[in-house]
């Protein structure tokens, strides 16, 4: 299965015309009612979370969707005849696959504090006027009960990740790419993990499809 969805993304996007139809989103071929009836949705490199949304976002949007693992076990490994075969059964007219296709990241070190270093350090500035008056009274001795207790570590996070998302339709029996959408979101926060980012891409792609009147 994988192979056939393979083959169906081998898509020419060099030798037709692109243009912006959002921020940061591009679109290939025509879109305008290129997203009808009963579709499914593909995102392979999603979590839960990140799928649940993209079909939030394209219902919201006037699509009627259901995800690829409604109808096809996860996982499973089906022959061209049976995905056919399937779409039939389910009445599907549209077939839409996201991908990533690209992705930048980077690294930084981030030192964090412990609850008890910090009320530890706090206490330290309040008392430090008596320990000075207690060590000069008591020929050079002195003590410290608090302790800080800090992390440093490196932080791996993606700067930059770029989508692919292309559209087949059943009126030429999903031979052929209709339309492709591509988007990119670049990020300079280490806090923003890589499915944060593509569902913010993929938000911005239902939305500037509902735009041009895909659904």
């Amino acid at each position: 299965m994988k192979n056939f969805l393979l083959l169906l993304m081998i898509i020419p996007s060099c030798l037709v015309a692109q243009e912006k139809i959002g921020n940061k989103i591009y679109k290939y071929g025509d879109v305008y009612h290129s997203i009808l009836g009963s579709t499914v949705i593909s995102f392979e490199d999603a979590d839960a979370k990140s799928m649940n949304k993209t079909l939030e976002y394209f219902s919201k949007a006037g699509a009627k969707v259901q995800s690829w693992n409604s109808i096809f076990l996860p996982g499973s490994d089906v022959s061209e005849e049976e995905f056919s075969s399937v779409l039939d059964a389910n009445s599907i007219e549209t077939l839409v696959l996201i991908d990533i296709i690209e992705s930048s990241g980077a690294s930084m070190s981030r030192t964090t504090a412990s609850a008890y270093s910090t009320v530890n350090k706090k206490k330290e500035r309040s008392s430090s006027s008596a320990n000075s008056a207690w060590t000069s009274t008591s020929k050079g001795k002195s003590s410290s009960a608090s302790s800080s207790v800090s992390t440093t570590k490196n932080v791996n996070y993606i700067t930059e990740m770029s989508l692919r998302l292309t559209i087949f339709s059943r009126k030429d029996g999903f031979n052929a790419p209709v339309a492709v959408i591509e988007g990119r979101a670049t990020n300079d926060s280490p806090d923003t993990s890589a499915d944060q980012l593509a569902r913010r891409i993929v938000r911005r792609m239902a939305k500037a499809l509902e735009d041009q009147r895909a659904f």
